[in-house]
């Protein structure tokens, strides 16, 4: 089993006959961070998203329809020789869609814990176990990164190594493991590893951003930091970080200049919720330019913007 056989893409044709490949998490738009990038006005910046929901990828529209046979949609599953219409210009026929017949899963002690589906990984150890995170994060016990074929290894100081299924390594008192599993036999998503996560109610009022815990102070999010996880939550989905930014600071900023805030503000979100002894990856980027608010299962949103 190779390590290319893992990954899941679906090839567009453009209308000037180039051909474009995109994987799960791969963005298509006009902004400079889109896997697809289409230089055209009537595209939006964050126009839609490929994702791998079970055994099929979909297509999902962002902050404009995708339309599909005439009909607009939310959400299309892909299939060979569809012509899908981002704007009245604008089509992308479907020439394959390539599904492996296993992905590969990160599992820790006797646990699976993810499918490996993000661009990079940092595993290290926090209050409440092991965590993985869909980011690279200074300082981690481990890194793991995709190159699109496959993924690669680094544990400490130690020379990087190419993953494949049976790949196995130690983090402390932690085994670690990567398997590979049918593909939508349950997918996982990516999240920490600790069992012992306590339920987050997030209420968001744009200006202002409550995170209460059980038996901890509420944590109180105000200014730009309340309104970037205000307009994640009311996106509900993965977005381009560029589209949540504009809603922000406006159309007409500056992309540098904008990118430097939104970095900046970043930091000050994630040593927030550090500080409040709250999940860092509560806003969590897909390493591909995307973003969302990331919940357990035991959380719940309040949206009152």
């Amino acid at each position: 089993m190779t390590a290319g056989s893992h990954i899941p893409f679906v090839r567009f044709r453009l209308g000037d006959g180039q051909t474009a490949q995109v994987s799960p998490g791969g963005l298509i738009g006009r902004a400079a961070s889109a896997e697809l990038r289409i230089a055209n006005p009537e595209v939006s910046e964050a126009h839609a998203l490929i994702s791998l929901r079970g055994h099929q990828l979909h297509m999902l529209s962002l902050r404009r329809w995708i339309i599909l046979d005439g009909e607009r949609c939310s959400a299309i599953a892909l299939r060979p020789g569809q012509r899908i219409f981002l704007a009245q210009t604008v089509v992308l026929e479907v020439e394959a869609v390539e599904l492996p017949a296993h992905v590969l899963v990160l599992g820790c002690d006797d646990r699976e814990v993810c499918t490996l589906s993000e661009s990079v990984y940092s595993l290290m150890r926090g209050d409440h176990g092991l965590k993985v995170l869909p980011e690279h994060v200074h300082g981690a016990e481990a890194y793991l990164w995709g190159n699109g074929e496959g993924f690669t290894l680094r544990v400490g100081d130690a020379p990087p190594v190419e993953v494949e299924a049976g790949t196995e390594w130690r983090i402390g008192e932690h085994r670690l493991r990567v398997t590979a599993r049918p593909l939508g036999d349950g997918a996982l998503s990516t999240r920490s590893i600790g069992q012992n996560d306590p339920p987050l109610t997030i209420v968001a009022r744009y200006d202002t951003v409550y995170i209460h815990t059980p038996g901890r102070p509420s944590a109180v999010l105000s200014g730009l930091l309340a309104r970037i996880v205000s307009e994640l939550v009311t996106i509900g989905k993965l977005v381009s970080w560029e589209a949540v930014a504009r809603e922000i600071w406006g159309d007409e900023s500056d992309r540098n200049v904008m990118r430097q805030n939104w970095d900046r503000n970043m930091r000050r979100l994630r040593a927030h919720l550090r500080e409040a002894d709250v999940r860092a990856d509560l806003v969590r980027p897909d390493g591909r330019g995307n973003v969302e608010i990331y919940l357990l299962p035991q959380d719940r949103v309040v949206d009152e913007t």
